[in-house]
């Protein structure tokens, strides 16, 4: 369970990194806050998905033991107190928070990186873009321009 939940972490994060990539990549003007929101909203349906997915796996792999208790015969709250089924709802609930709170993390180490390492690049970028000439053209990487656009032609 711990390698189902590790693996899980790993998907959501990476996701969320590359959706908080691409909202720069579109919208390079985008502050570092402005960028957290807007991914943030992107990380709320990651978030609920996860949960979600982390949830039915633990209750996938506990199913043995659901099927011992709906056979035990006592009341349901002494039942769902019990050490075994506590042990089993606080392993869901732990890995339920740390997967909650690895979007937020991610999504602002993502919008920090790409906004504080991006302003000194584009402040150079764009002084050299509005001095091109036939004399002096600009040459344009393919992956810099945004998404739909193609360089202008001197």
């Amino acid at each position: 369970m711990v390698l189902a939940g590790l693996g899980v972490l790993n998907d959501v994060t990476i996701t969320q990194a590359s959706a908080v990539w691409e909202l720069k990549t579109v919208s390079p003007h985008l502050g570092v806050w402005e960028l957290f929101t807007r991914g943030m909203r992107i990380g709320r349906d990651h978030i609920a998905s996860t949960v979600y997915t982390i949830t039915f796996a633990y209750l996938g792999a506990a199913l043995p033991m659901l099927l011992m208790v709906s056979l035990i015969d006592q009341p349901l709250m002494q039942t769902l107190t019990s050490g075994e089924i506590a042990i089993e709802v606080v392993r869901t609930l732990i890995g339920s928070i740390g997967l909650v709170l690895a979007i937020p993390v991610t999504t602002m180490l993502g919008a920090l990186v790409l906004t504080i390492g991006k302003q000194e690049n584009a402040t150079v970028h764009s002084a050299s873009a509005y001095s091109a000439s036939p004399a002096n053209p600009v040459e344009y990487e393919p992956n810099t321009l945004p998404h739909g656009t193609t360089p202008p032609q001197t």
